[in-house]
């Protein structure tokens, strides 16, 4: 009997076993695994930005053209003819002598920072292009402290990218258009007889004694401002005394440019620590400059023609 168990136990088992078999062959296969992701190509590293400078990221050509723009706006036509220099009854006497000159150009302002720095700073940083382009505060400040070897190359660089032939004027040219192209002077200063309308000099240019923003007083008939005060302003002449002879377009001693070794250049205006006889268009004063310029001393910019 116990045989007969045991057979009937052991077919149940084999039966159940092969039935497991033949649900997991005929099951469904069903994949368990998650499907690879698509793989990412690597992203490239960019480039490191190159850090502009300021004047990089300055269109500084555009703002060479807006100054020079503004120079050529600002030069008066000083039409020719024949004038009395000098003045043989003042205190400070200076030969009377008679100039015929041609027609030309200067300009209404002493040389403006803003133009000075746009063509020679050459070293901007985020203070200058502050100051010499968004505030208005640096746009009508007089440049001084140059000498005669960066008036130059000054020169060189605006003519070169204005196609003009801009220098500085003679003697005879200053004191003419200070005279308003008349043949006398109209009035004691340039512009009028009262030096306080006119001119900063010693009396009126503060405790501190300091030049100010150019065009702040009345410009005389040709519209040129500050020829009296403010600030000396430079001739193309080497320092050398008048005579009282009679004289066309003189040149002065070594023609219209400043020689950059040669610092002794006549003056004319007078500035702001100046006693009154010196702003006289007449006057004819001078300083030897240092290779560095002097802290007192501009220029005028004029020219024989202009090329509109």
């Amino acid at each position: 009997m116990k045989k007969i168990t045991i057979a009937i136990i052991a077919l149940g088992a084999l039966a159940v076993r092969g039935s497991a078999q033949g649900i997991i062959k005929h099951a469904p296969i069903v994949n368990t695994t998650k499907k690879a992701s698509a793989k990412t190509a690597p992203r490239r590293k960019a480039a490191p930005q190159k850090e502009l400078s300021y004047q990089e990221r300055f269109d500084m050509a555009a703002h060479q053209r807006r100054q020079a723009a503004w120079l050529m706006d600002n030069m008066v036509l000083v039409k020719g003819g024949t004038f009395t220099a000098g003045c043989d009854t003042c205190k400070y006497k200076e030969p009377v002598r008679q100039i015929t000159l041609d027609s030309y150009y200067i300009c209404k302002y002493e040389l403006s920072q803003a133009l000075w720095k746009a063509f020679m700073n050459d070293s901007w940083w985020e203070g200058t292009y502050e100051f010499y382009t968004k505030e208005p505060f640096g746009k009508n400040y007089v440049q001084s402290r140059i000498s005669c070897k960066d008036i130059q190359t000054f020169l060189k660089r605006l003519n070169d990218f204005t196609g003009q032939e801009f220098r500085l004027p003679t003697e005879a040219e200053w004191e003419y258009a200070a005279n308003e192209g008349k043949h006398k002077p109209p009035y004691r200063y340039s512009g009028g007889s009262n030096a306080d309308e006119v001119a900063w000099y010693g009396a009126n240019s503060g405790e501190h004694k300091q030049s100010h923003p150019y065009g702040l007083k009345k410009p005389n008939a040709l519209g040129l401002y500050d020829m009296s005060g403010n600030l000396d302003e430079m001739c193309s002449d080497l320092f050398a005394y008048n005579t009282s002879e009679p004289q066309v377009n003189p040149k002065g001693r070594r023609g219209n440019v400043c020689p950059p070794t040669q610092h002794s250049h006549v003056t004319k205006g007078g500035w702001y620590e100046s006693p009154q006889h010196t702003l006289y268009p007449w006057h004819h004063g001078y300083s030897g400059y240092t290779e560095n310029g002097s802290y007192n001393v501009t220029i005028r910019l004029a020219a024989s023609t202009l090329k509109r």
